[in-house]
This record gives structure tokens, C-alpha cells and sequence, in this order.
């Protein structure tokens, strides 16, 4: 048997193995047991956060026999059952009531009057025909007009649910007969704990600092955390200790500068040192590291120490513990307004630098103006506003 992807292996099955997205999970379920089911929905979120698989969970519960027949186990469990002849079609990939379509590659209006066509017809077994459009944003503007009148009045047994990144692109006309559901980003913490509870299940031993390395690149998204578990897997094959994961290998992997570097930039800015500066920009440049990844980590890195000189608090900086108690330490060597100043002028010169010529020495001019910004003297202009001016002479009076 070919090797599965943990991203497919560990999908969830269930509503309760779905991460994060209580408020989605709960009132389909409420929804279910009411029997207050609508005729549209559209899942929206970020790549990665269960909006597909939430889709495909919600369908299978809608023709669960035993949801249907047993009114106690809808009403205490409302889970699809996995065992009854609907949910084993799912499973296999041969239900006819369940219907899954690409609208990145399915756009036309000739896709969608076949799709109108299909509906009509109602299910051979059960009691709904659902159909998962992903990628809804993809359809043109007169697929999405040929779908209109059927999204309007359509059958009793059929059931959209569309699911989309960007719900921005979807005309209001479609949406306004949908319930919507923004799947939110997935928190740090919980990733990191799913990491973990695959690694237990794969039996692989891995330090936590790692998984949280994974998940901070991962950015929200619990798809590519697992995709990049699979990477680092892989790269870990070959350590002495039984494969075990460390968070020095996951930086290696993933080319990821760690907090020390960052540090470095600011201790060389609370020190006036130009020199460390240059030799933070060498190590950067040398060891072929983004600098416009750099940059948007030392803006990230700007931003935990406003956290803390705002709340006095490390809770909303997602690092180990010894690293939030050097932000908490080093958060004194600058002002807020200093902090602010450096990330303003750092999101400048990231836009600025992906058209700009002799790309080094204006990444280095870069890192050194971040000194002159927090230690230059008041400006004229701010040092003339406090200066009382002089009085002007009255003049003469006529005689």
C-alpha cells in the first residue's frame, strides 16, 4: 500500500476532532438535532483550517442512518456514525448523494447548468443530495448568475455548501441566501497539540520547541503544519536517537533564523554597535536567507516587545519561556515610540527593496538606519516648537 500524507491520514472524521472551530461545529450540530437545516452555506477561512473537511463531515451526518433512525443518539452524539451502509459509501468514495466539484477548474457556465441539471433528480437513498463547491470565489460572473435561480428555490432534497478563502469575491446575490461561517485562524497551542498527538501515534519522539517552530510557520494553517511534519520527518530520518526531531533540525530544514539573530538587531541598536549590525547582515546574506523574510521576522520581533511595554505581559508572544523572559528584559532598552518608528520604517523598506538595485548594501543601509533612527537628536522642527519665540516689537506709535 502507497504511503498516505499524515495531512489525509490524520483527517478528522468526526465534528469533535475538527480544531478550533467550535462555533462552526456547534451550530451545525444544534441545527441537526433541531432539524433546522438550510439549503446554502458557505465556509470561508484561511488555506488549511478544516473548512473543506467540515464540509464533507456535515454532509456525511446529513444522511446517517442511525442520525436519522435514533433520535437519542442525535440528540446526546450527533456525530456521523461511520458504520451504517450511507457512511460507508463515504468512506469509499462511492456515494451518489454526496457530490464534490472544483470551481478553480469547473467554472463555466456550462459546468453550472450541468450541475442545475443534476439537481433535479433527488437521492436513491436517503434523504438529501449534497453538493461541496470549493473554491466557489473561482466561478465566473455568469456561472454564478446561471446558479442564482437554483440557490433561490431549489429542491428540498438538495444542500450547497461552498467553501472559499476569499468570501470578498462571492456576489452578495449568492451570498445573502447562504448561512456563512468564518473558520478561524487555528491558535499556536492547538496545533502544536495536534503536532504532538501524531508524533505519539507515529511513535516519534520530538522536542516541544520543534512543534512549536512548525506551527509558527505554519501561520494558522493546520494543513501545512502537518505537510511540513511530513518534511521534517523525513529530514530527521537519519539522527542517532531513533529519528527523533529536534528544534535545531527544524531550523535547519526550514532555513528559519532563529531568535538569538533577532536579538542580535536590536541589541545592536540599544548599543549604538554599527559593526555587530554589519556582521547580523553578513550572516544573513552569506548563509542565503531571505532578507524580505528577515525583515517581516524582525517586524514580528518589533511587535513582541510593543506587547510587552503595552501590557507589561509576555502572554500574547507565542515563543519558549526563556525567550519571553528576554523580551521581558530587553523591553526597557527602548521606548515605544523608538519600537514603533523602527517597525514603521521596516514595512517601508520591505516594499521598497523588491525593486531596488545593489539589493545587499540597502539591506545593510537598512539595518544600520535603525540605529540612527532610535539615537538620532530631536529634529529642528520639534526642537523650534518648544523654543518660545521671540516677541514682536509693537510699533511705533504715530505722533
Amino acid at each position: 500500500m502507497s504511503y498516505q500524507v499524515i495531512a489525509r491520514k490524520y483527517r478528522p472524521a468526526k465534528f469533535s476532532d475538527i480544531t478550533a472551530q467550535e462555533h462552526v461545529t456547534r451550530t451545525i450540530q444544534n441545527s441537526l438535532r433541531m432539524g433546522r437545516v438550510g439549503h446554502g452555506y458557505i465556509f470561508s477561512g484561511l488555506r488549511g483550517v478544516g473548512k473543506t473537511t467540515a464540509a464533507r463531515i456535515f454532509a456525511k451526518a446529513l444522511n446517517c442512518q442511525r442520525l436519522t433512525d435514533d433520535p437519542d443518539y442525535l440528540l446526546q452524539v450527533t456525530e456521523p456514525c461511520g458504520k451504517c451502509e450511507s457512511c460507508r459509501d463515504f468512506e469509499a468514495g462511492t456515494s451518489l448523494n454526496i457530490s464534490e466539484f472544483d470551481a478553480a477548474s469547473n467554472n463555466s457556465v456550462d459546468d453550472i447548468r450541468a450541475l442545475r441539471e443534476n439537481v433535479r433528480y433527488g437521492p436513491q437513498k436517503g434523504k438529501y443530495r449534497v453538493y461541496i463547491i470549493d473554491e466557489v470565489h473561482m466561478l465566473s460572473i455568469a456561472a454564478f448568475n446561471a446558479f442564482l435561480k437554483t440557490l433561490e428555490e431549489p429542491p428540498p432534497h438538495a444542500i450547497f455548501i461552498f467553501a472559499t478563502t476569499e468570501l470578498h469575491k462571492i456576489p452578495a446575490t449568492i451570498s445573502s441566501r447562504c448561512q456563512r461561517f468564518n473558520f478561524k485562524r487555528i491558535p499556536l497551542d492547538a496545533i502544536q497539540k495536534q503536532l504532538q498527538s501524531i508524533c505519539d501515534a507515529e511513535h516519534i519522539v520530538v522536542e516541544g520547541d520543534a512543534l512549536q517552530l512548525v506551527g509558527r510557520k505554519a501561520q494558522g494553517s493546520m494543513r501545512d503544519a502537518q505537510s511540513i511534519l511530513d518534511q521534517v520527518i523525513a529530514f530527521s530520518a537519519e539522527n542517532d536517537h531513533d529519528g527523533a526531531i529536534s528544534y535545531q533540525g527544524v531550523a535547519e530544514l526550514l532555513n528559519y533564523i532563529d531568535d538569538d539573530t533577532m536579538f542580535d538587531v536590536t541589541d545592536a541598536v540599544a548599543a549604538q554597535n554599527p559593526v555587530k549590525m554589519l556582521d547580523v547582515a553578513q550572516f544573513v546574506i552569506k548563509n542565503g536567507y531571505d532578507e524580505q523574510d528577515f525583515l517581516e521576522k524582525l517586524i514580528e520581533h518589533l511587535r513582541n516587545f510593543l506587547v510587552v511595554q503595552n501590557l507589561s505581559s509576555t502572554k500574547l508572544i507565542e515563543r519558549p519561556d526563556a525567550v519571553r523572559e528576554r523580551y521581558q528584559r530587553d523591553a526597557g532598552n527602548f521606548s515605544p515610540r523608538g519600537v514603533m518608528q523602527m517597525a514603521d520604517f521596516l514595512l517601508l523598506t520591505q516594499k521598497e527593496l523588491k525593486f531596488q538595485f545593489e539589493y545587499q548594501f540597502r539591506f545593510e543601509l537598512a539595518l544600520l538606519k535603525l540605529i540612527d533612527l532610535v539615537h538620532a537628536p530631536l529634529s529642528s522642527s520639534t526642537s523650534t516648537a518648544t523654543t518660545p519665540s521671540p516677541q514682536k516689537k509693537k510699533p511705533l506709535s504715530s505722533t
